[in-house]
């Protein structure tokens, strides 16, 4: 075989997407350390980490933040190439029928109750009242919400959530801690205003990038994510995660 005929037979074999912009779908909401937009830019560890992974395999990554309920809509549509973040649980119904690929773990993450330190160890019994963000669903909580037992008020953006915590207009948020701790800096609210009640249910889970129509590079992300796990893990050590 000449090198001219292994050369054409390796470029045949690239995924056609290395070869022209991918269109990654990815969250509007500030959701820092994880991502955020300012100025139309995508960052956060989330950006760090998908730039690492394309400029590994020498792809050209488009971003294109959506609200939630449109980025699922664009993405089950093809207008988006990749989704994150993704989870295999959510939105199974709305998934139903699609051919979702789904990729290793790509970041770790906590869900759970945050209340203020006087009301650690005072049970669920205590929440009637539960803040959250639009997109989220606390899913340990569900069969309460649906029973009437806990009211659920949804909005936006977080800051405001802390702030109707802080001032005791809902019992409880159920978020990142993560999340809420870089947000009360933000804010320049004690660290310590609202924490994670860890005898309350909660989740420990991953976010996965996804993809319907490129299997191919879920199966390279997950190579990246195996090969390069130092820079994996150096990346979410700088991002705080």
């Amino acid at each position: 075989m000449t090198k001219c005929f292994a050369l054409l037979l390796c470029l045949l074999a690239l995924p056609v997407a290395a070869q022209e912009d991918i269109r990654v779908g990815v969250e509007l909401q500030p959701y820092q350390p994880y991502s955020d937009v300012e100025n139309g830019e995508y960052r956060g560890y989330a950006r760090d980490l998908l730039d690492a992974f394309a400029a590994e395999y020498g792809y050209r990554f488009v971003y294109t933040p959506l609200p939630v309920r449109r980025l699922l809509g664009d993405f089950l549509s093809g207008r988006v190439d990749l989704k994150f973040p993704d989870h295999p649980q959510w939105n199974a119904d709305q998934k139903a029928g699609h051919d979702i690929h789904y990729s290793h773990p790509a970041a770790p993450y906590v869900d759970g109750m945050l209340v203020k330190p006087r009301y650690l160890g005072e049970g669920q019994q205590r929440i009637e009242l539960l803040g959250t963000q639009n997109g989220f669903t606390p899913w340990p909580y569900l069969p309460d919400i649906r029973a009437g037992k806990i009211r659920l008020i949804q909005a936006n953006q977080i800051d405001s959530l802390l702030r109707m915590a802080a001032s005791d207009r809902v019992d409880a948020v159920y978020l990142n801690p993560k999340v809420v701790a870089h947000q009360l800096r933000q804010m320049r609210m004690a660290p310590d205003s609202l924490v994670l009640d860890p005898e309350l249910p909660h989740v420990e889970d991953h976010y996965y990038l996804s993809s319907i129509n490129h299997p191919e590079l879920i199966e390279a992300f997950n190579r990246f994510l195996t090969e390069r796990a130092d820079q994996v893990a150096a990346l979410r050590l700088r991002h705080g995660l």
